[in-house]
């Protein structure tokens, strides 16, 4: 179906069918094990006593969910023992995860990390590893259940409501358990019965994959080895160790490249700094540590490639596995896609890199004189509301005005949100003292909500966009890996966010930029000047630092606009429209 056939479009009835709410349920499957194995995790390590080295280590846990791509082609490809049967490839794998993640929490409640940490880490990372398999099979399922584009967007809008709500229920539920059982102290029991808690709640995405239509799409058969390669069985054995290292050592590269974080790599090349505290400090370093960090996601990525190249000249079953396994898909996906690949690969990692670019948000909030108080309320309630509507805009402009028209509106809302941050510059923490007295700051309230509105509906668009690139039979393993890579150019620009913002600050105290500071005269007292104070400036030359970086990244968003022009359009719209 095509963007030109609005009578066979669906109502707004679409977001209370029945895949509609099974789709709810599935996003609070997805959010559940993300915050349980990270952060509500890291509170419970840390108030037991667990060194902040073992909680950063522990932390890599969560990062099988951007290396989720390597154990796709397992979903796509792996009928599960009498569940595929019944329930059908994709959901027998959201069953399957889903319980493992049950299990896992059960387990891990009746763990103390005071006493055995390793068995603890064990645990964590089967959580991790279960939840980030589900989101393949949910994402996957998500794409064939949708007959058209309108379909999967409500079905994308509806996911991202049940995130969030997973992510309050969960980052929140188990510290207030733990609170009422423990008080102050630290105590096992407290956190045992939240972990218990926690894992009961599983029950709710068990009973939504139950209730889940079955995919349309057929199944991908089950991968069988060329009849004209021979057996060499010794050979073989020591082709799959030598890969699965290569993919092994590309995973570890990956690892450190996607999370900014040295510890996957360090034992390898860690005395090439002179040491892993020296590599710590190079790592991190700002803003020259990131291109070390693209670095090792490219070589991470080139050493996926290699395990997956064919031996030249040397046909073997495990090149022929791994080959089928990665190789497959992304060349489907240049071959379906023509010549028009590659713009749509840049659309993919540029279009959301206005926002991107908002990592020191928190920072301008702070500089502003908001209290954390104030800002924790801002973004963590009214903030979450705000994205519930944004990514619900997203998926009913897919529903009224079709993909690629939303695709278009999503890019022009992302600049402009950003100069929507220039509202706290200005006018400071205590604009509106009326409404200040009953705990609403209305500049930060704005520019939070705005800003959430425009990136939940830009993120429902592109992931419809993602969804519509993959392929029957490649599905979970495509989608697995645009989501995987799309922020990669994102976080390179965003590590200069903070020099940009100071020097643009230095240059309006003294330099090109001074014209701007009148417009920041009215600041109040304590908006700006403690942090401005640190550089050397006024507070108002800080305050027109953050605007001229806001008024930056919005024209960087341009470039965007002009991406989702061209690939909603012509050749690349038509290639897309050829699968509906």
């Amino acid at each position: 179906m095509t963007e030109t056939e609005p009578a066979t479009k669906p109502g707004i009835r679409a977001f209370f069918e029945k895949s509609a709410l099974v789709m709810f349920g599935l996003g609070f499957a997805a959010g559940m094990p993300n915050q349980l194995a990270g952060a509500a995790l890291a509170i419970w390590m840390r108030e037991a006593g667990i060194s902040l080295a073992l909680l950063a280590l522990l932390g890599l846990a969560t990062l099988t969910y951007s290396l989720k791509f390597l154990w796709a082609p397992i979903v796509d490809r792996v009928a599960l023992p009498f569940l595929d049967k019944k329930f059908g490839r994709r959901r027998s794998w959201m069953i399957f995860t889903q319980a493992m993640v049950m299990f896992g929490l059960f387990v891990i409640s009746t763990m103390d990390p005071a006493t055995n940490i390793v068995a603890f880490a064990a645990v964590a990372t089967l959580i991790a590893f279960a939840g980030a398999t589900q989101d393949i099979a949910i994402d996957a399922w998500r794409i064939e259940v949708s007959p058209s584009n309108e379909t999967l967007g409500v079905l994308t809008a509806t996911y991202q409501w049940g995130y969030r709500i997973a992510i309050l229920v969960s980052g929140a539920l188990p510290l207030f358990i733990a609170q009422y059982y423990n008080g102050d102290d630290y105590k096992q029991f407290g956190w045992s019965m939240a972990y218990v808690a926690m894992a009961a709640l599983m029950i709710v995405p068990i009973i939504a994959s139950l209730a889940a239509p079955r995919e349309l799409a057929a199944p991908a058969p089950r991968w069988v080895a060329p009849e004209d390669i021979p057996s060499r069985p010794v050979f073989e054995v020591l082709e799959w160790v030598a890969r699965l290292g290569v993919l092994a050592l590309g995973a570890a590269f990956l690892a450190a490249g996607l999370s900014g974080k040295h510890l996957p790599i360090s034992w390898l090349v860690g005395g090439l700094y002179g040491g892993i505290e020296a590599m710590a400090t190079s790592f991190e370093a700002k803003p020259w540590g990131v291109w070390q960090q693209v670095g090792s996601a490219a070589i991470g990525l080139f050493m996926v490639y290699l395990a997956c190249r064919p031996i030249p000249n040397v046909r073997t079953k495990p090149g022929a596995y791994f080959q089928s396994a990665l190789g497959e898909p992304l060349a489907d996906f240049f071959k379906r896609y023509e010549n028009t690949a590659s713009l749509i690969l840049v659309f993919i990692c540029c279009y959301r890199i206005a926002d991107f670019l908002l990592n020191i948000a928190s920072a301008l909030y702070l500089d502003a004189g908001f209290s954390k108080d104030e800002i924790a309320i801002a973004q963590k309630g009214f903030g979450v509301v705000m994205s519930a509507i944004g990514a619900g805009l997203g998926g009913w402009s897919i529903l009224r005005f079709g993909l690629f028209k939303s695709l278009i509106v999503g890019a022009f809302l992302q600049p402009i949100s950003n100069v929507s941050f220039a509202l706290v510059t200005i006018f400071g923490s205590t604009a509106f003292p009326a409404l200040n007295s009953i705990g609403v700051q209305p500049m930060l309230w704005l520019a939070i909500g705005i800003d959430n509105v425009s990136a939940l509906y830009a993120g429902t668009c592109l992931v419809v966009y993602m969804s519509k690139l993959t392929k029957e039979g490649f599905t979970a393993t495509q989608y697995a890996l645009f989501s995987s890579l799309y922020s990669l150019p994102g976080k390179l620009i965003s590590a200069m966010s903070g020099r940009v913002v100071e020097g643009a600050a230095i240059a309006a105290h003294s330099g090109w930029l001074s014209f701007l500071k009148p417009a920041f005269a009215k600041l109040p007292a304590n908006s700006f000047a403690e942090p401005a104070k640190k550089l050397g400036i006024d507070a108002q030359s800080l305050a027109a630092g953050y605007t001229a970086f806001f008024f930056y990244t919005a024209a960087l968003g341009v470039f965007a606009i002009l991406l989702a022009f061209l690939v909603s359009r012509g050749k690349p719209k038509a290639l897309v429209e050829r699968d509906d």
